[in-house]
């Protein structure tokens, strides 16, 4: 028998090469693709458990919203999650594995970011209930509480994935956004009143997981949440629990 090994040939190499890179061309989106969709079902699983302590809390607290750093402070220990997590049995994770902001571990806590799942401020409760007698003067963020929402809790996001820096291109580090400011649909206006400024509109695979108010998660496109017409009136708007606007204003259920 001849047992001598022959080599691949000049022409047989340039055949193969370009048939390996057809092929790794193929798989690499698709191994990506696999990652970012675990990544994103891991994501929606810390979501679901955050949603069932959420509930936990609803059950001692008259169904009232818990407060967020808005109401005092950005310390590690205060963020919203922190109010609901002594009323689950397991540890709440605070940070999204594709979740790539770079303050998480800054050493200047009023500048650390303390989690990826910010806080709807339409779903805080009302300023007076943690301001008393409002020296300030600073206008009333939302609801008080699940009940006033009635069915509309199914319906209306409670928490979102934070954007990974803000306009001004700093990393955000607030636990709640600001969905009242939001009068553009993304990347068509004035980036102020963007929402992509303020939350992670495509971080798992052009979507994002979004936890209501009634404590489920979904995985939604943006314009299933938000979406404003070419005149500028809202079409689709599930942060605002007064959408449209009640006479008396969007913080009076």
């Amino acid at each position: 028998m001849d047992r001598t090994h022959r080599a691949f040939t000049l022409i047989e190499l340039l055949v193969v090469i370009p048939i390996i890179s057809v092929l790794l061309a193929i798989i690499m989106p698709a191994l990506s693709d696999a990652r970012a969709t675990g990544l994103s079902t891991k994501c929606m699983a810390q979501l679901k458990n955050v949603g069932l302590a959420l509930e936990a809390y609803y059950n001692v607290s008259d169904d009232e919203f818990p407060l967020s750093q808005a109401h005092g402070g950005y310390q590690p220990g205060t963020a919203w999650l922190d109010t609901v997590e002594p009323y689950t049995d397991s540890r709440l994770q605070y940070r999204c594995p594709s979740d790539e902001t770079p303050n998480f571990e800054t050493e200047d806590y009023a500048l650390r970011r303390v989690t990826s799942y910010g806080i709807n401020i339409y779903t805080g409760p009302l300023q007076r209930d943690w301001i008393p007698e409002n020296p300030l003067g600073i206008p009333p963020f939302g609801w008080r509480s699940k009940t006033r929402m009635g069915a509309k809790a199914g319906s209306v996001v409670f928490a979102a994935e934070l954007a990974e820096y803000d306009v001004a291109g700093e990393p955000i580090y607030p636990d709640h956004f600001h969905a009242e400011n939001w009068h553009v649909n993304p990347g068509q206006g004035d980036p102020y009143m963007d929402p992509q400024y303020d939350i992670a509109l495509w971080r798992h695979l052009k979507k994002a997981n979004y936890l209501y108010a009634d404590g489920h998660v979904e995985r939604n496109d943006f314009d299933q949440v938000f979406k404003v017409d070419t005149d500028g009136s809202k079409i689709i708007d599930r942060f605002d629990p007064g959408f449209p606007h009640p006479d008396g204003g969007w913080n009076r259920p």
